[in-house]
C-alpha cells in the first residue's frame, strides 16, 4: 500500500487545525475511469472484468476484451437514443454486469447517468423518493435489469415525466422498450466509432458525469453532482493509493451498492483503474443474507476486502469455524479494510488469529473518512501497524481543517476539501451553500482526535458523528462514538453494533444487533435458532445483563439497559451510512417506538438491565 505522505500542519490562533500533504498528486494519463477500458483490453483481454452469480448459483463474467467491446456499442446507441449532458440515464436496479457496461458507456461519451436505491422502486408503494429523485434529475432514458419486479416503479415515474422516456430492460422488455441485447448488438460502423471518439473528444471538465443521491437525516433525496473535473481528479488520487494493485492481477469481491459513493466512486472506479476481476458479491452483512459472503469467499480470493464493523463481527466467527474459509480469504489479500466506524479490538484480534492460522502473518486493516460530495477522498489510513481507528491524515489531492469542538476532551469537529470545485446539490443552492464553510471546506459531520497530540502528522481518530452526542437530563455530554465502541467490546463476541440512547433521560441505555452465531455457541438449546428468538431468548440476555454489570464507570460512559434486534440496520432507510458507519440519530427516530420501552419504568424481560 502507498504509504501517507508528510503533512504540513498549520495551527491557528483559534485552535484549528489544517492538515495539508506536502507531495502533490502525479499527473495521469487518463481523465475519467471509461478510458482505463481500451487499455486493460489489450493488456488483459481474456481476464474477467466484472463478475457476478447467475440464476443457477455459477459465476457469469464478462472479460475486459467484451467490456470493452460492449461499452463501445452501448454507448453508441445511447447517443443515437438522443442522450446527453442534458438528457442523463438514470438506473433503477442494483450492481449488475449490464449497470456496469452502461456506467462506462455513458461515461465515456459524457452521457451523464444517475443511479438509484432499488428500494425507491421495489420497497415503497406510493413511490416518493423515487418521484423526488426524478424531478431532480429528469431522465431521459430509464435503465432496468428485469422489467417484471419495476413494472409498478416505472408506471409511477413515467407518468410524471414528459413524453419520449425510453426504457431499456436487461430482460424482459416489451413493446417500444429498448432490450439490452439490442444495445450489445448495435454495429460499430465506421460512422458510429467517429460518432463516439466525437463525443468523447467533447467532453469539458465543467460537464456533468454522474448524479449520486445522499438522503442525510431528513430522508429527503439529495443529488450530489460530480463532473468530470472531479472524475480526473479521482483517477490521480486512487492511482496515489492503489497503483501498485495493478502489477497483481488484483481480484476483489464486493457488496457495497453502486448508488452508495464508496461503492462506485471509490470500489467500483478502482476495479476500472488496476484492471481487476470484480466480482459482486450477492450477500449483505445482516443474518440471513451473509451466508451469500461467505459461500463467495470460499470461491473467491480477493487481493483486497472490506466491509463493515459488523460483517467482520459476523466473519470472525465464520474463520474461527472454517480454516479453509480463512485459507482462501488470506491466500492473496493485501489488506482488509473497514468502514467509517471503529473495529472492535476484540474482533481485530480473531480476525488475525484466524489469518496468522491460515497464511502465517497479520493482514493489515485500513480504514478511512470521506463522503459523497468528496466523491470519497479525504483521509486514508495505509500503514502496516495495528493502529484500530487510525482513519489517518489527508491523502494527496485532499486537506482537513479541524475545528476545536466544546469540551476538553481534545475532539475536533472535521471538515474536507478536496481537489476539485464541489459540484452542489442538484437545484438546492440554499443546501450547497449550507455545506461549504467560509474557506469552502465541506462540513462532513464527524468528530475526530488526534492520534497523538503533539504530532498531528501521526493520524486523527473517528470518534463519532458530532450531532449524535447529546446530554442527559443531568447535563453530563454522552460522547456516542466512543461509548459505542466501549459496549460492542464490553458484549463481545455477542453483538456486533450498538444505537446509543438517552437524551434528555437519566441514564444511558442502548439498541444493539446481536452476532448470531455467537449467541447460538452459548448454549446448547440455542443452536439453529433464528434472530427473532435469540433476541429475547432468556440465556442470551442474561448473558448481556452480565456484562452490562461488569462495567464500572461514570453515568455517561456506562450503558444501563440493552436491548437487542433482531430486524438489521437498514441502508435503504439511510439506517447505515454510505462509509459504513450505523446513523445513530436516523436509527433512533425509525425506531423511536423501541426506544421507549427501553426507559419504561417496568422494562420487558427481553431487555437487559444492568441493575
Amino acid at each position: 500500500m502507498t504509504p501517507a505522505s508528510e503533512i504540513h500542519v498549520e495551527t491557528r490562533a483559534d485552535g484549528t487545525l489544517i492538515l495539508t500533504p506536502k507531495d502533490a498528486l502525479a499527473p495521469a494519463d487518463h481523465r475519467s475511469f471509461a478510458e482505463f477500458l481500451p487499455y486493460w483490453a489489450e493488456r488483459r483481454g481474456d481476464t474477467p472484468a466484472i463478475c457476478e452469480r447467475d440464476p443457477a448459483g455459477g459465476w457469469r463474467r464478462i472479460t475486459w476484451r467484451e467490456f470493452w467491446r460492449q461499452a463501445q456499442s452501448v454507448a453508441a446507441a445511447l447517443l443515437e437514443m438522443g442522450l446527453g449532458q442534458q438528457q442523463p440515464l438514470m438506473m433503477l436496479s442494483g450492481n449488475s454486469i449490464e449497470q456496469a457496461v452502461l456506467f462506462m458507456a455513458a461515461e465515456y461519451v459524457g452521457i451523464p447517468t444517475a443511479p438509484v436505491s432499488p428500494a425507491y422502486s421495489l420497497l415503497s408503494r406510493d413511490f416518493a423518493r423515487l418521484k423526488g429523485v426524478a424531478e431532480l434529475v429528469p431522465p431521459a432514458a430509464v435503465f432496468v435489469q428485469a422489467m417484471q419486479p419495476f413494472g409498478p416503479a416505472l408506471d409511477a415515474l413515467l407518468a410524471m415525466s414528459p413524453p419520449g422516456v425510453q426504457v431499456i430492460a436487461g430482460q424482459g422488455a416489451g413493446t417500444g422498450q429498448v432490450s439490452w441485447q439490442s444495445l450489445i448488438a448495435t454495429e460499430l460502423t465506421p460512422e458510429r466509432r467517429a460518432a463516439v471518439e466525437a463525443a468523447h473528444a467533447a467532453i469539458r471538465p465543467q460537464d456533468v458525469a454522474r448524479v449520486l443521491f445522499t438522503s442525510g437525516s431528513t430522508g429527503v433525496p439529495k443529488g450530489v453532482a460530480t463532473n468530470f473535473g472531479a472524475l480526473a481528479f479521482m483517477v490521480r488520487y486512487l492511482d496515489n493509493i492503489f497503483s501498485h494493485l495493478t502489477e497483481q492481477d488484483p481480484v476483489f469481491l464486493d457488496w457495497l451498492p453502486w448508488h452508495h459513493a464508496f461503492g462506485l466512486m471509490v470500489n467500483f472506479n478502482r476495479s476500472m483503474l488496476t484492471g481487476a476481476s470484480h466480482h459482486i458479491d450477492d450477500g449483505r452483512p445482516v443474518p440471513g443474507m451473509f451466508e451469500r459472503t461467505v459461500r463467495n469467499l470460499r470461491e473467491v480470493s480477493p487481493s483486497v476486502f472490506n466491509s463493515v464493523p459488523s460483517a467482520w463481527a459476523m466473519l470472525a466467527s465464520e474463520l474461527e469455524r472454517d480454516p479453509a474459509l480463512a485459507q482462501s480469504l488470506c491466500a492473496r489479500v493485501v489488506s482488509f479494510g473497514y468502514g467509517g466506524a471503529s473495529l472492535p479490538r476484540e474482533v481485530w484480534q480473531r480476525v488475525q488469529r484466524a489469518a496468522t492460522a491460515a497464511v502465517g502473518r497479520h493482514v493489515p486493516f485500513h480504514t478511512g473518512l470521506a463522503s459523497t460530495e468528496t466523491c470519497g477522498s479525504g483521509c486514508f489510513f495505509t500503514g502496516d501497524e495495528d493502529d484500530l481507528g487510525n482513519i489517518g491524515v489527508p491523502r494527496p489531492g485532499a486537506q482537513a481543517k479541524l475545528v476545536p469542538l466544546e469540551g476538553v476532551d481534545g475532539r475536533y469537529e472535521i471538515r474536507l476539501r478536496a481537489g476539485f470545485d464541489f459540484g452542489g446539490y442538484v437545484k438546492r443552492p440554499d443546501l450547497t451553500e449550507a455545506a461549504l464553510d467560509e474557506e469552502g471546506y465541506f462540513r462532513i459531520g464527524d468528530a475526530v482526535t488526534l492520534v497523538d497530540q503533539n504530532d498531528p502528522a501521526k493520524g486523527l481518530r473517528f470518534v463519532g458523528r458530532v450531532v449524535e452526542d447529546f446530554k442527559l437530563v443531568n447535563g453530563t455530554w454522552v460522547r456516542t462514538g466512543a461509548l459505542r465502541l466501549s459496549l460492542v467490546d464490553q458484549c463481545a463476541p455477542l453483538i456486533s453494533d450498538a444505537v446509543i440512547c438517552g437524551h434528555d433521560r437519566d441514564f444511558v441505555a442502548a439498541l444493539a444487533w446481536p452476532n448470531v452465531a455467537e449467541c447460538q455457541r452459548l448454549a446448547p438449546e440455542l443452536a439453529g435458532l433464528d434472530a427473532a428468538t435469540l433476541v429475547q431468548h432468556p440465556t442470551v440476555v442474561d448473558a448481556i445483563r452480565q456484562r452490562l454489570r461488569a462495567v464500572t464507570a461514570t453515568s455517561s460512559l456506562r450503558v444501563e439497559r440493552l436491548m437487542l434486534m433482531a430486524e438489521p440496520p437498514s441502508i435503504d432507510a439511510n439506517e447505515i451510512a454510505d462509509k459504513g458507519y450505523v446513523n445513530q440519530a436516523t436509527t433512533r427516530a425509525r425506531r423511536a417506538h423501541l426506544v421507549e420501552e427501553l426507559f419504561h419504568p417496568q422494562p420487558a424481560s427481553h431487555i437487559a438491565c444492568s441493575q
